[in-house]
């Protein structure tokens, strides 16, 4: 493989983690507010069977 190919597959494989990085820091930010959603609708005593009370 040519030294052109070899950089092209790097770069493309480094976009690629970063991207990968980027989804799992928003899944994580996107987790933490459903945690605090959760924790708000369990303070104001909201049914966990997803039912109106």
């Amino acid at each position: 493989m040519n030294i052109d190919a070899q950089a092209l597959i790097n770069k493309l494989t480094s976009n690629y983690a970063q991207e990968i990085a980027l989804k799992d820091q928003q899944l994580a930010m996107a987790q933490v507010q459903i945690d605090q959603l959760n924790a708000k609708l369990a303070e104001k005593g909201a049914p966990k069977n997803g039912k109106n009370a």
